[in-house]
């Protein structure tokens, strides 16, 4: 569904605009409004059109008209807007009766530009009846023919390669016990990830070992669009033998009632494989009886909402991909199904061979796919090695069983996520991913609405969790408060959102000859490597959102921002040298998101710096002095500059909207810091030692503070109590520490360095009832003695002990119940191990 990710977007972001520049569409705004009522009611058509596109080139063409009269609409407006803008600017310096005949010349090409826009809507309208496509309502979607299909591949497959469970053994024997378990209540056990990773055969091989033991049961399929009768009778033919003609004639209701009646005298085990959502099982757990008799339901899904709904007392089980090992392992077993996995390979092919399996990123289906082409090949080094120059194209254009089965995850997607999803794209192969970098620049984008009162960066962080329980986002590292910190996306999801991106030129990737849009513009630019930034793109750049620049060469980048600037959101790149050689008046001024890592001088700095009123996000890494003109972007939300300083005066009253702040220690901390009331995130490197007072009392008075790091100081500010900052769960303190202060309530991760704490740190430290990080690095603990007492540190889970003077270590009984890894860097004096630190290892 490549339309549901761009019309329903346009039509929202048309619907914020004429709500947020109301006054500068001033004449204009009725034409713009029904723009977005008739691209909201397309949205109505695109299911039944999305579904037909493969089968009717005339319906796929009529889906990109959409797509592409979505893109001319933002484009007007946006264009609009940023006119406008420049206006109001030169109206401030010249004499209103000169710019009277400049407004009209604009609002008159403007009207002419949105009246050809409307006729294209107007057109596709009617083009619509020639092709007979329908309204399909949210509320009752039929399958289509393809979507049928698909679902019976993925079925076959499931059924072929039941036996080829690999690594899993662990949670095999998990979920047996749990089956198998005294436990009376009907419970429901839960098996979770992504697609292709082995669901449904691990549950199959789980359900043939432990069916026998119950007195009836079933394994039952589901689709995205199942029909309740149809999975009854499944079930009954299943669990009771009835005949064909004795189940048609009979309703749901009757067929509901008979299950009910049979299975509640029974103990039953029941495995839904592929539920997809909350409401299918709310409507089939209305037949499964609840009683105590040791009944069990199996369910296999790729959304953990679903599974903690099902049954939120039961923890799902979430299928990790394979290692080297269990892949190479599963391959071989593909390959040469009669051989012995550890040595069947020839030894000549073995090198070529892992490389092949390292593009499957652990996905057992990618294994076997590859696995399964290797097979009838031969086995030779040069039939190989023509595989892997082409396995992409095998995992993904060749493959309908990979591709198609993991496009389900996406297809199912709500539309609010689907943009999202896209942008993944346009990071490298294998790139870990920020999760607060990710989300400043969907919140640039103008993917995430503001909704009430909530703020936006929460919203966009739902939307990354909500995806990250579809199993489309994989969490490499979290916060110590649950949160994603580093993200990735598999190889194979990467694919298939740079495949969807080309149907409805979302974005281009430099160099990329595979795009199928018809569209004649780009919007969304990425680069890799040392490359020419002209080659290759024969398509306008003027409607460029983003660019993306993953390299530290810039050749050709000077020029391609040249005729690019008007509309561009996204910049990340490595100079801000070249936006100074390219800046205009009024130049980027639509610029949201900027993050550099290096340029000349200050004074290249400053030459754009205040054009760039509506900057949301403000990244620099490296060592510089900011211009007084960044005090002028009231906008500003994240100013992330950790190693910069600030000249002059500094004005931080004017950025009330600052959520992020980081920079060098400096005058700046005495200049109304206290007034920042939206601040999360307070990050100061360098000596604090002149500012203790001003420093305490500010941060006395931010308590929406999430994290607050000082790095590199000499000493830390006696602190006033934090009882009340409850959201503060992250600290890093670097500097002497007279006085450890009453620490936040909800404090979850503390990081000490040269803060020469004493023993009776301890016992303050270890009444924090929700640490679960705790590093103490060098220099930060002066006492040859550490003493945790029984109780202490209820939910630490990793401790760190880093160049310390520690010669005895005593741990009570009951200290430390949940600690999970320790580790001990520079310890010489440490004689001897606690006995439950040494319990570890096992």
């Amino acid at each position: 569904m490549a339309s549901e990710a761009v019309v329903p977007f346009v039509a929202r972001k048309l619907g914020d605009l004429l709500i947020q520049e109301a006054q500068l569409l001033h004449g204009v705004h009725g034409q713009f409004k029904w723009i977005q009522t008739e691209l909201n009611r397309m949205r109505c058509f695109l299911k039944d059109a999305d579904s037909r596109q493969k089968e009717d080139e005339g319906v796929n063409n009529w889906v990109a008209e959409v797509i592409d009269a979505s893109y001319d609409a933002e484009d007007v407006i946006d264009i609009f807007i940023y006119s406008q803008r420049r206006r109001r600017g030169f109206v401030e310096r010249v004499q209103r009766y000169i710019c009277i005949p400049i407004e009209l010349r604009t609002r008159h090409k403007m009207a002419k530009k949105i009246e050809q826009i409307k006729a294209k809507i107007s057109d596709i309208t009617r083009s619509r009846e020639t092709y007979g496509i329908r309204d399909i309502n949210e509320g009752r979607l039929e399958a289509s023919s393809s979507s049928q299909s698909l679902q019976g591949r993925r079925r076959l497959l499931a059924l072929l390669e039941e036996t080829e469970v690999v690594g899993q053994q662990e949670v095999i024997n998990t979920v047996k016990e749990q089956l198998m378990s005294e436990q009376s209540r009907r419970c429901v056990i839960s098996i979770v990830g992504m697609g292709g990773l082995g669901k449904t055969t691990l549950a199959k091989k789980v359900y043939h070992a432990v069916k026998h033991d119950f007195d009836c049961h079933a394994f039952v399929y589901l689709s995205e669009q199942f029909g309740i009768k149809d999975v009854l009778m499944r079930i009954i033919t299943c669990v009771m033998g009835l005949s064909r003609e004795d189940r048609e004639n009979l309703n749901e209701d009757q067929l509901g009632m008979m299950l009910r009646d049979h299975l509640r005298e029974r103990r039953y085990l029941l495995v839904i494989d592929d539920i997809w959502s909350t409401q299918a099982w709310d409507t089939l757990k209305l037949v499964l009886p609840t009683g105590m008799n040791k009944s069990r339901v199996m369910l296999t899904t790729r959304i953990k909402d679903v599974a903690l709904h099902a049954d939120p007392s039961s923890h799902p089980h979430e299928m990790r991909l394979l290692n080297d090992d269990e892949g190479w392992e599963l391959f071989m077993k593909k390959i040469f199904p009669e051989g012995n996995p550890s040595t069947a390979c020839p030894v000549e092919l073995e090198k070529t061979g892992r490389k092949i399996l390292a593009k499957c990123g652990g996905l057992p289906l990618a294994i076997l796919v590859l696995g399964g082409l290797l097979s009838k090949k031969d086995k030779t080094f040069s039939a190989w090695s023509k595989v892997l120059e082409s396995v992409n194209r095998h995992l993904t254009e060749s493959s309908d069983q990979c591709r198609d089965i993991l496009a389900l995850s996406y297809w199912d997607l709500p539309y609010y996520l689907k943009p999202c999803f896209l942008y993944l794209g346009l990071f490298p192969e294998d790139y870990e991913i920020y999760s607060w970098r990710l989300i400043n620049m969907w919140i640039a984008e103008g993917f995430i609405p503001q909704k009430d009162n909530n703020i936006m960066e929460d919203v966009a962080e739902g939307y990354l969790e909500e995806m990250v329980g579809r199993s489309m986002i994989q969490v490499a590292s979290k916060k110590s408060n649950g949160s994603v910190y580093l993200l990735r996306i598999h190889d194979l999801l990467r694919d298939l959102s740079i495949s969807e991106a080309r149907k409805n030129n979302f974005f281009t990737l430099h160099n990329d000859n595979g795009t199928s849009s018809s569209s004649t513009s780009v919007r969304r630019l990425v680069f890799y490597g040392n490359i020419d930034g002209y080659k290759h793109i024969n398509r306008s750049i003027a409607t460029l959102r983003s660019i993306l620049w993953f390299s530290d060469y810039e050749d050709g980048l000077r020029r391609l921002l040249i005729p690019s600037g008007k509309l561009l959101r996204v910049f990340d790149a490595y100079r801000a040298q070249i936006l100074r050689e390219t800046t205009k008046e009024g130049a980027f001024s639509n610029l949201r998101y900027l993050r550099i890592s290096a340029f000349a001088s200050t004074k290249s700095l400053s030459s754009f710096i205040g054009n760039l009123s509506n900057l949301l996000t403000l990244e620099i890494n490296c060592n510089c002095i900011l211009p007084n003109a960044i005090w002028n972007l009231e906008n500003l939300r994240h100013l992330d500059t950790p190693f910069c300083s600030v000249d002059g005066n500094p004005q931080l009253n004017n950025l009330r909207n600052l959520q992020t702040l980081s920079l060098r220690a400096g005058s700046w901390i005495e200049d109304d810091l206290e007034k920042l009331t939206n601040l999360r995130d307070l990050i100061i490197r360098g000596d604090v030692s002149s500012y203790h007072k001003a420093l305490s009392e500010s941060i006395d008075k931010l308590c929406n503070l999430r994290s607050l790091d000082l790095i590199d100081g000499h000493s830390v500010p006696p602190f006033m109590p934090f009882a009340h900052h409850l959201y503060l769960y992250e600290m890093f303190l670097h500097g002497r520490i007279q006085k450890l202060p009453e620490l936040p309530p909800n404090l979850t991760e503390l990081i000490l360095f040269e803060s020469t704490l004493e023993q009776d740190a301890i016992s303050t430290l270890e009444k924090l009832q929700h640490l679960k990080i705790l590093k103490f690095g060098s220099k930060s603990y002066d006492s040859k003695k550490m003493f945790c007492s029984s109780g202490g540190f209820p939910q630490l889970e990793a401790l760190v002990l880093q160049d310390l003077p520690l010669e005895e270590w005593i741990v009570e009984e009951g200290a430390m119940p949940s600690l999970k890894s320790v580790e001990l860097r520079k310890i010489p004096n440490l004689k001897t191990l606690p006995e439950q630190i040494r319990a570890l290892s096992n």
